[in-house]
């Protein structure tokens, strides 16, 4: 196969051809090949503000056959790249993830192999073997976990949130605009040690409030007496997901006054309670209920456990063996 690697301008065009390979490999896979924050970026970039991307396009006459990405977070770039369905098996990723790797010179680097509904795909066997191949090593482990919505599911988390109201001084309310510099704050201390939720910032929060998948009445907040927010609970049902729509625990954090009394565990069940008699924008109802999670946080993954989430997929995030 005849084709080129570049570093094409991230342009309107660009992004849509982005963006439909991407769905390509979604549907193939079972799983996105890219995070929700290179999307971000991209979009950023393509309407010409500052963004922290570096794009890479394999292409054949023109037609874009795969692409990789490169994110900053912080001191460390972060890579994903997908080739299309019917392009794979010519070694485009090789030569995508390639070009990034030189892209970034001696600057540390992390990529994310993002685990599909089937673990012997070969598509994602093809992405681990280039990784040992790469003599990469695995640093991080993140689980997406799943609850099925049974009548008898529904009924249950319905009971169990009606019985773990938030504790007392503090009112549940969903997020308005006006809130948005608080969220900031509270989410930036709830998630310091996060490599990606903590770095989130006021445009990154208002990409995510304009998107098509935007509820505000599913983006719930806990505040005190004098309206100081204390956590908040955030949904998200994606649009397009065909005939069996989930509904997810996008994030929960807690400002750090309020941890170890009881409030995430409340703030959770509440979200549930909403998503448990949810539906997406054609009005089906959802069939699950999804989170991802960090494998280490051994805590969070015992409560959702405890709530009745299982194992689903796991996505595994690479550096160098010297970075």
């Amino acid at each position: 196969m005849v084709y080129e690697i570049v570093s094409p301008k991230v342009s309107g065009a660009v992004l849509a051809d982005f963006e439909r390979l991407a769905e390509l490999a979604r549907r193939q896979d079972g799983a996105s090949p890219f995070s929700e924050q290179t999307f971000v970026e991209l979009r950023k970039a393509a309407a010409g503000a500052d963004a922290s991307v570096q794009l890479f396009e394999a292409r054949q006459a023109g037609a874009p056959l795969g692409f990789a990405a490169l994110v900053r977070e912080g001191e460390l770039w972060v890579l994903e790249a997908a080739v299309a369905p019917k392009s794979r098996g010519q070694g485009l990723g090789s030569a995508l993830i390639g070009a990034a790797v030189e892209a970034t010179g001696d600057e540390p680097l992390r990529a994310w192999v993002h685990g599909g509904s089937d673990t012997s795909s070969p598509a994602l066997q093809a992405a681990t073997h280039l990784a040992d191949k790469l003599g990469w090593r695995p640093t991080r482990e993140l689980y997406k976990l799943g609850l099925a919505l049974t009548d008898e599911a529904r009924a249950s988390v319905r009971a169990v949130a009606q019985a773990r109201p938030l504790p007392a001084d503090l009112a549940l309310t969903t997020y308005t605009p006006d809130r948005a510099e608080a969220w900031v704050q509270v989410n930036a201390q709830a998630f310091a040690h996060h490599p990606e939720q903590g770095r989130l910032t006021l445009d990154d929060l208002v990409a995510r409030t304009d998107s098509d998948w935007f509820r505000a009445e599913g983006f719930f907040l806990a505040v005190d007496k004098d309206g100081q927010l204390a956590g908040f609970h955030w949904t998200k049902i994606p649009t397009g997901q065909g005939e069996r729509p989930e509904g997810e625990v996008y994030a929960v954090g807690i400002a750090p006054a309020w941890q170890g009394k009881g409030l995430g565990k409340a703030l959770t069940l509440a979200g549930m309670a909403y998503l448990a008699d949810a539906a997406d924008e054609s009005s089906t109802p959802l069939e699950r209920i999804v989170l991802y999670v960090d494998a280490d946080n051994t805590a969070a993954v015992a409560l959702y456990r405890s709530l009745g989430f299982t194992p689903l997929t796991i996505d595994r995030q690479y550096a160098p063996a010297h970075p």
